[in-house]
């Protein structure tokens, strides 16, 4: 069977096919949010799905055969192999129509009918209709990615903070994470605090036991990190609570044991620390946690 006049498909328009499906493919992460953005927990249908810690989620499997099954029909259309073409369609129609029924609170946000049509313009060769519907179908995808993206990142992707407990190296005792980050930052401003008062002596102690904790904070990165942790030569604690933290902090040290602190040196590595390792952690790691917190505050 020949293709259609209008619509049809024909070796001029070979890279539009692929261009096409790459743009509606890269537009589904990119997407716009309203200004009353509210971010709601996913439904509780979808935890099962994430059931095993440090396993691929059948529900993210199931994406991925939609969006390789949805850019297949391109290839295919591109090298003119329709046959192959409908089979990655049906294909996807397969996947498509599978994932509308895993989730039942989502089903609603499945266009089962675009797909039959993207599926039908593709048997009688109509590439400007399968097109049309491709940017359709794109859309559902887009829609409930701006929905709900955000909330299954922060529920299923970071583990809660309110579940891990931490040494504190001083006293001893086992402490909650939230009162042992208070206490981190406090005795971290304690170095600044004594050292602009010029008690060196103190400032000294307090970078001892800034040192103690923040090499303490180690073992929480392994709570979460934990193949990261073992198996890497490069390990997530060399990020933000590494030697080079350390290192700095002993330079301060140097520095005092001269005789004459050095106020700028003093000033570089604190500020070094502050955004090394204080304000990089914070920038990734408080906004799940934040969302987390607003959820179980107001269930």
């Amino acid at each position: 069977m020949k293709p259609r006049k209008t619509g049809a498909y024909s070796p001029n328009m070979k890279p539009k096919f692929q261009a096409v499906a790459g743009f509606i493919l890269l537009l589904i992460p990119y997407i716009s949010f309203s200004a009353d953005l509210s971010i709601q927990p996913p439904p509780g249908s979808l935890d099962k799905f994430y059931s095993e810690r440090g396993k691929t989620s059948e529900w993210i499997e199931q994406m991925r055969q939609i969006n390789k099954t949805f850019g297949a029909v391109f290839i295919d259309m591109d090298r003119e192999d329709w046959g192959k073409a409908l089979q990655s369609g049906k294909d996807f129609g397969l996947a498509y129509q599978k994932a509308s029924k895993m989730v039942p609170e989502w089903k609603d946000l499945f266009d089962l009918d675009a797909a039959e049509l993207f599926i039908a313009s593709i048997q009688s060769q109509d590439a400007e209709k399968t097109v049309q519907l491709s940017k359709k179908l794109g859309e559902t995808c887009s829609h409930c990615h701006q929905k709900y993206n955000i909330s299954v990142w922060a529920r299923y992707h970071w583990p809660s903070t309110q579940t891990i407990k931490v040494l504190d190296p001083i006293d001893e005792k086992e402490v909650e994470y939230n009162p042992f980050m208070h206490r981190l930052s406090s005795s971290f401003r304690n170095i600044s605090i004594h050292f602009d008062q010029q008690k060196y002596n103190e400032s000294w102690k307090a970078i001892d036991i800034f040192s103690k904790r923040l090499r303490g904070l180690r073992s929480v990165c392994s709570k979460c990190h934990v193949t990261e942790w073992s198996k890497n030569s490069t390990t997530v604690k060399d990020y933000f609570v590494g030697d080079d933290m350390i290192d700095a902090l002993q330079e301060i040290k140097k520095s005092f044991a001269s005789g004459s602190p050095d106020t700028k040196l003093f000033q570089k590595n604190m500020e070094y620390i502050s955004k090394r390792s204080c304000k990089m952690c914070h920038l990734i790691h408080q906004p799940p946690a934040i969302i987390q917190r607003a959820w179980s505050e107001n269930p």
